[in-house]
């Protein structure tokens, strides 16, 4: 009985003038929350599209080293060309793979990974083609296919969809950035506007608490 008792002294005796303040602080902290949550989700997007543009810049970059090596050891017959055209294959070829986990997301730029993959075999067994030629018929069968049109065209074709494929992720960044600046200032603006709002209830309230303690003094 004596507990009830003490249970309702403190229900009366609790200053309710308090609530508000403990809501706006509430409302503030999840409010803060959440935004902080789309903004991280925001940043990962933005460094997910910078990963896809490095995939994008590494397999191009290794498929003109291996044509290079390629090239070099072909028309100076020195094999310290065939060192970067070997390691250069081996790598790029699992690219690909890297670039579709990264886009799965976008069956546009699935599709053009798709591409992207069939052009790089074509272009690397054009490569390996013209190597084999070097051995059975010799080096000038080799150059007169280095001088054809047919490595060029797997060149333009490569380029072609990178450049599709970074476009659209430039495009993407753009995009995403300005979101995330958008977030930032929202969260800014609601941020300092909460913080107004609790100072204003808190001197509400101490004016209040003035004001009852001076009606109780008179």
């Amino acid at each position: 009985m004596s507990s009830s008792r003490d249970w309702m002294q403190r229900w009366h005796s609790f200053d309710w003038r308090v609530v508000p303040l403990i809501a706006l602080v509430l409302v503030t902290s999840g409010t803060s929350f959440g935004y902080h949550r789309i903004l991280l989700a925001q940043r990962d997007w933005i460094e997910h599209t910078y990963q896809v543009l490095s995939a994008l810049e590494s397999t191009l970059q290794l498929i003109t080293d291996a044509e290079t090596g390629q090239r070099g050891y072909i028309l100076t017959g020195k094999s310290t060309y065939l060192a970067p055209y070997r390691q250069a294959v081996q790598t790029v070829q699992s690219l690909p793979s890297r670039l579709r986990q990264l886009v799965k997301d976008s069956p546009t730029q699935l599709n053009r990974v798709h591409e992207l993959e069939l052009a790089l075999d074509a272009k690397l067994e054009e490569l390996q083609q013209t190597l084999a030629t070097l051995d059975t018929q010799g080096l000038t069968s080799a150059r007169a296919m280095v001088l054809s049109d047919v490595g060029r065209e797997h060149m333009d074709r490569i380029r072609a969809l990178i450049s599709q494929m970074r476009s659209y992720e430039t495009d993407l960044l753009a995009a995403r950035t300005a979101r995330a600046s958008r977030l930032e200032h929202q969260m800014l603006v609601i941020t300092i506007f909460l913080a107004a709002l609790s100072i204003g209830v808190r001197i509400a309230l101490y004016r209040r608490a003035v004001r009852t303690r001076m009606g109780v003094e008179s």
